[in-house]
């Protein structure tokens, strides 16, 4: 008897597996009447695609060089990003010739100031159609070192929010980040760190990338709109810069070039001027040159966000209403101890006006005088 009420519970269990089994089946011809001929690659390859629109989403920055790569571009993008920030040595792309990849590595370059620790390039691609299949990077030191560099970086934001209002404006913003960055970094050369933040906020010392690259840091992180420039300096060679947008406004922007006397970061205190502070392209091409091959360039010509007209520092002194405003602005900041004057003329034809005003307000003084003459700067000390 009990051998007969085994073969009972055998024969339930099989009947609810083959019940099982058909269930399954018929949800199998389902989903593969569902998706019909779909494959596996194309769902890979729209997952991919919608994490690259929410990258360029979450930039929103219009002259990132994001926006000006093509869909393949972006693509091997979004991958190498993905390497970089897992802190990872090598990422597979497809999709993208050697061109295409530098392309690649210079938005990348361009866009996250963040991403300090990139070291030195490389990949594989096919000889015969230059298509690139690997990534590789070489980082310059581990995760632990990079991890410490971090810390002195989040350090030195924190003191830098600290010097921050709530009530802030967006102009106000920018020029405290321009003025932090040159009155915090002495220009200098290191190979190892200064086309990178760490050189400014660790190591305090760095060249034009590492300024541009510490004010889009510090920018972004504060809300403000902010692109790194590439591109030369006419005459003197390689050289880069920003793109600001205040008040929904563009403007280019050197801090750079805003510490116009290297060997005075002592005394009394350190000159910052403001000849390349919120500038018009038409300001900018008279010394600048941005490169164009990767991102394209329009034309600037806001102004109220300049240094000279924000602070009604701009002067006509072909107009004696001027002329007074002039000495009066003069001995106010004269008067109150401030250690410099900064202004601009309309007319380089009356910098001879301003000299005498000068004369007869600060008697001997010293200035420092731009190239056209339109804009200069005097030491009231």
């Amino acid at each position: 008897m009990s051998n007969h009420r085994g073969r009972k519970v055998v024969a339930v269990v099989v009947i609810i597996m083959l019940i099982l089994l058909l269930l399954a089946a018929g949800a199998y011809l389902a989903l593969e009447e569902l998706v019909g001929s779909m494959n596996i690659q194309s769902f890979f390859d729209e997952s991919e695609a919608q994490q690259n629109e929410e990258i360029a989403e979450s930039r929103q920055q219009a002259f990132d060089g994001y926006a000006f790569l093509e869909e393949n571009e972006r693509q091997a993008y979004t991958r190498v990003v993905r390497m970089l920030t897992d802190f990872e040595t090598e990422v597979k792309v497809s999709g993208v010739n050697t061109e295409e990849i530098e392309r690649v590595l210079s938005a990348i370059d361009y866009d996250y100031p963040e991403i300090f620790w990139v070291g030195e390039f490389s990949y594989y691609y096919d000889e015969y159609d230059q298509k690139v299949s690997k990534v590789i990077i070489e980082y310059p030191y581990d995760e632990t070192e990079k991890d410490r560099r971090q810390a002195e970086i989040e350090a030195a934001f924190q003191e830098y929010s600290s010097g921050m209002s709530s009530g802030m404006s967006e102009y106000e913003k920018v020029k405290y980040a321009y003025e932090y960055v040159i009155k915090n970094t002495v220009y200098q050369e290191d190979r190892e760190d200064d086309q990178n933040i760490y050189s400014v906020f660790g190591k305090k010392g760095s060249v034009c990338a590492g300024y541009s690259k510490a004010i889009q840091y510090l920018l972004k992180r504060t809300g403000i709109e902010c692109s790194y420039v590439a591109g030369e300096a006419i005459g003197q060679g390689a050289h880069a810069w920003n793109i600001v947008r205040v008040d929904g406004e563009y403007y280019y922007l050197d801090a750079t070039w805003g510490e116009f006397n290297v060997e005075d970061n002592l005394e009394p205190e350190k000159s910052i001027f403001y000849d390349y502070f919120c500038v018009t392209t038409a300001e900018l091409i008279k010394s600048h040159r941005p490169d164009q091959r990767l991102i394209a360039y329009p034309e600037f010509t806001a102004t109220a966000a300049n240094y000279f007209v924000k602070e009604n520092k701009r002067y006509d002194l072909s107009k004696q209403s001027e002329v007074k405003r002039f000495v009066r602005d003069l001995e106010v900041a004269l008067n109150s101890g401030e250690k410099y004057f900064h202004y601009a003329i309309i007319d380089a034809n009356t910098i001879s006006v301003a000299e005498d005003l000068m004369d007869e307000v600060l008697g001997s003084y010293y200035w420092f005088s731009s190239e056209d003459s339109l804009s200069n700067t005097i030491e009231l000390y």
